[in-house]
């Protein structure tokens, strides 16, 4: 990346662990592929002592002798390279005793699952050495790693080697909306927000549409090009992460077509669900599946009414949209294909916005509320929900991707649901609507009457909570 945006909590996490440990401080830091691991480390150790080596899937020895010129070139000691290390206990030893003490130095393992794949026994050495020399040593070692559940598995799992060793675990997530217009700026904010549900705030794929003027021309480059860039990403991300890519592929197509409910997913692809619900874990722990509840479940957990979906973005794009069609696109059908998709994309952008509607209301504190999500039923659907600690309805809202502004008509369905399904609703519940266009005078004019109202028309903006003022879109007015 040319430029490092955001990550500014685990980079603030990062410099406290390097200077508020004495000795030794082990760093687990995961996640999946392209999410900035290797720029937030790059950041991290400007101006700081280090050795910085990424592994690749070479043998055994050849890792060694890599990492022996590694440490060898930052710690200017060609001596250390010179040697050929009958095994990693004579490398690791070798480096402690040329490397300075005056000072905390940082020793970082990029793609640690390859050293893991190359010798299934080097989270032992590692826990090993940790235990006898670096736990009581001026030293900071950094495990990074893309394939997350092969992280989890060698460093945190109560079997792992290395469980209970780490003084921080940092687990990279994809970056949220707000930090878009970093990577694209001067953009008009309903551009951004279909950017955002192709990228889904992976940095490496924010990177890539820079080089787009819009949503359709990165579109049709990057996923529905043979030779984009992101053509085969769903297939990379699976194989890599997945030891039954196969499976677990057909369950991801099973949501993305529409079905979330466990006993169609289980009828659909033939499997017990004893077996389906191991697969259906595995994609949750890799945050690539979740299960949605509407919000006035009082035992979410235990619910019938669960539904999964797939929670990535950029995969719920790829299952919903494009997959049916591969192979079309195949055949360089790209225009052809690129007509009939669009109405999925644009249905596919509309549930993107709502989900980032709920996340401003979650991470805005708007109203009390302890859970925020959707709220439905057998012939009603509220896009936005909240409800209290005592699982009563505090906040109820709609969000309206569409190019005319939003007026009363919107303000009043929405009470209707409330009233006419006989939602339980706190005594101090508030409304909030979004809008990709603006709101009409009329509604304006109702919100700035009633106190309760909040009209949100930029994701950018904080929320005011007072009667009379409206949240406007960027780079769109509030229609008058």
């Amino acid at each position: 990346m040319n430029n490092f945006f955001n990550r500014n909590n685990e980079l603030l996490e990062l410099r406290t662990c390097y200077k508020n440990n004495d000795h030794g401080a082990l760093v687990i830091l995961y996640g999946r592929r392209r999410l900035g691991k290797t720029s937030l480390l790059r950041e991290f150790v400007r101006d700081l002592p280090h050795t910085y080596f990424m592994a690749d899937r070479a043998g055994e020895h050849a890792l060694m002798t890599s990492l022996a010129i590694s440490m060898a070139v930052s710690l200017d000691e060609p001596l250390l390279q010179a040697v050929d290390y009958p095994s990693w206990y004579e490398l690791f030893s070798a480096f402690d005793r040329l490397r300075p003490k005056d000072r905390k130095f940082i020793l970082i393992f990029d793609e640690y699952q390859y050293f893991c794949q190359v010798q299934p026994a080097f989270s032992s050495f590692i826990q090993k050495w940790w235990d006898e020399h670096w736990q009581h040593d001026n030293i900071m070692l950094i495990l990074c790693g893309s394939i997350t559940s092969m992280m989890y598995r060698e460093t945190m799992t109560e079997s792992a080697p290395l469980y209970g060793r780490a003084s921080l675990q940092l687990l990279l997530s994809p970056m949220e909306y707000p930090h878009v217009q970093d990577f694209l700026p001067g953009r008009q904010e309903s551009e951004l927000i279909e950017m955002y549900s192709l990228s889904g705030g992976v940095p490496r794929y924010l990177e890539l549409l820079q080089s787009y003027d819009n949503f359709a021309d990165a579109l049709k480059g990057l996923v529905l090009s043979r030779s984009g860039i992101l053509f085969q990403e769903a297939r990379y991300l699976l194989h890599e992460e997945i030891s039954t890519p196969n499976t677990c592929w057909s369950i991801l197509n099973a949501l993305g077509s529409g079905v979330g409910r466990i006993s169609e997913l289980g009828s659909r692809l033939k499997l017990p669900a004893n077996q389906l619900t191991r697969y259906i874990d595995l994609l949750r722990d890799l945050f690539l599946v979740r299960r949605e509840v509407p919000v006035l479940e009082k035992n979410p957990h235990t619910s019938k009414k669960g539904y999964y979906i797939v929670a990535d973005p950029f995969l719920r794009l790829w299952f919903g949209s494009v997959y049916p069609y591969e192979s079309f696109l195949e055949f360089g059908q790209t225009d052809l294909i690129m007509k009939r998709l669009m109405s999925m994309v644009n249905t596919h952008i509309t549930y993107c916005f709502e989900e980032m509607c709920r996340t401003y209301v979650r991470r805005n504190y708007i109203a009390d509320c302890v859970r925020v999500g959707r709220q439905w039923g057998k012939d009603y659907e509220i896009d936005v929900a909240g409800v209290d600690i005592e699982n009563m309805l505090c906040l109820a809202g709609e969000c309206k991707w569409s190019k005319k502004p939003v007026g009363l008509s919107v303000l009043i369905d929405l009470k209707s649901k409330v009233k006419g399904k006989k939602l339980p609703v706190a005594s101090e519940w508030r409304i909030v609507l979004f809008s990709r266009s603006g709101f009409t005078h009329e509604l304006t004019k109702e919100a700035v009457k009633d106190g309760r109202i909040i009209l949100v028309g930029s994701l950018f903006d904080q929320p005011h909570h007072q009667a009379g003022q409206i949240r406007g879109p960027r780079n769109l007015s509030t229609q008058e």
